[in-house]
C-alpha cells in the first residue's frame, strides 16, 4: 500500500480524540509534543512585553489579511 506523511498540529482538545481514531484506522504516527512558553505573571515586565509583541503580532496578521478584526460597537454588544 503506498503511504503518504502529512504534519498536523491539533489544538490540546482534540488531541485524545485524533490519537484514538488513529489507533482505531491502524494508522501510525509519532508524537512530537512542543513545550508551551509559560506565561509571565501579571503586572510584571515580562507580562507588559509579551502582551505587547501579541498585541504587535495581531496588527501584523491584520494587516496581511489573515486575521479579522471585530469593531468597538462588535466588542461592546458581546458584553
Amino acid at each position: 500500500m503506498d503511504t503518504r506523511q502529512i504534519t498536523a498540529q491539533i489544538p490540546v482538545a482534540y488531541y485524545d480524540t485524533v490519537v484514538t481514531m488513529f489507533k482505531g484506522l491502524g494508522i501510525s504516527f509519532k508524537e512530537n509534543v512542543r513545550k508551551t512558553k509559560k506565561t509571565p505573571e501579571p503586572d510584571t515586565k515580562e507580562y507588559v512585553l509579551d502582551s505587547i509583541c501579541r498585541g504587535m503580532e495581531e496588527v501584523r496578521l491584520w494587516e496581511q489579511g489573515k486575521l479579522q478584526l471585530k469593531s468597538a460597537e462588535e466588542l461592546l454588544n458581546e458584553l
